[in-house]
């Protein structure tokens, strides 16, 4: 009997082996780089742009494979000339680090279309975008929920928003907290002092959907401690940028990513990836050790 399944055992392996197709030898073409682009404009302040160039899967920062400095720096994108065009003026920004674009003037508070164009000699790679600054939007109002329990506590924010029936809308709330940076921080947002202001993952997307008569009451659960600073944003945003959101908040994180189906981004950038957004939040700032 033995005789048998050690026979059985070494035919099924023959057949299994014989199934197995022979390796292939593929030359895939990497892709063509883009500048791919992302933005912050702070009314009354500055126009932030930051740039990099998209690599191929085969690279070695696709595949897990050791990067130093010098392979990461070949991706931003450096010495680029950087305009972006508002208001019959032009506004030539300057790099702050490889990479990073900043303003040189003070870019005044208004609902007008911004155009972005992007050259970079070295590699010849050109891109541009067009976005436009929506009206600023308030909260009715909003406000911190300490609740303290036996084994812990619990940080809410609750706020109250009112929409517009008359047009389609696209919200979106920020929470910023005072957290002193332990390395490089570009930061260049007024909530708290530079190096300090730290964008939390937590995001809420709204649009007509989400309220009920026009009126929208909403909590959200933070992980941050009692007796943090925060700063809390809305925003009043285009479409695209919401569709854009929307997909990047589904890729959760690197790992969540290997997971799901591919995402795609939607992107106003011509000839890139990315997106130029333009808004101007409003925002109120909480110390939650008074409450």
């Amino acid at each position: 009997m033995k005789n048998v399944i050690y026979f059985y055992c070494a035919f099924m392996l023959f057949i299994i082996q014989g199934c197995v197709p022979e390796g292939i030898d593929i030359n895939v073409k990497p892709s063509e780089p883009r500048i791919a682009v992302a933005s912050q404009i702070i009314p009354q302040s500055f126009i932030f742009v930051t740039l990099t160039k998209s690599f191929s899967p085969l690279e070695p920062l696709a595949t897990g494979g050791a990067v130093d400095s010098t392979a990461f720096n070949k991706f931003l994108v450096t010495n680029a000339f950087v305009t972006v065009s508002y208001n019959n003026q032009i506004d030539t920004l300057h790099m702050l680090t490889p990479g990073i674009y900043i303003s040189t003037t003070i870019l005044l508070a208004n609902y007008n279309t911004y155009t972005l164009n992007v050259i970079e000699p070295n590699s010849g790679l050109q891109t541009s975008a067009v976005t436009t600054m929506l009206p600023q939007v308030q909260f009715d109002t909003v406000y911190p929920v300490i609740i303290k329990n036996p084994t812990d506590t619990v940080v809410k924010i609750k706020y109250v928003l009112r929409d517009n029936p008359n047009e389609e809308n696209f919200y979106v709330v920020n929470y910023i907290l005072k957290q002193p940076s332990k390395g490089a921080n570009l930061d260049i947002s007024s909530y708290f002092s530079k190096g300090s202001n730290k964008i939390l993952s937590t995001f809420d997307l709204l649009n007509d959907a989400s309220f009920t008569d026009n009126l929208l009451t909403k909590e959200s659960i933070l992980k941050v401690g009692s007796t943090d600073s925060i700063a809390v944003e809305i925003a009043n945003i285009s479409k695209g940028y919401y569709e854009f959101l929307t997909a990047f908040k589904r890729t959760g994180n690197i790992l969540n990513a290997l997971e799901t189906e591919p995402i795609h981004f939607p992107s106003n950038v011509q000839n890139g990836y990315g997106y130029f957004n333009a808004y101007y939040p409003n925002s109120r700032i909480f110390y939650l050790g008074q409450y």
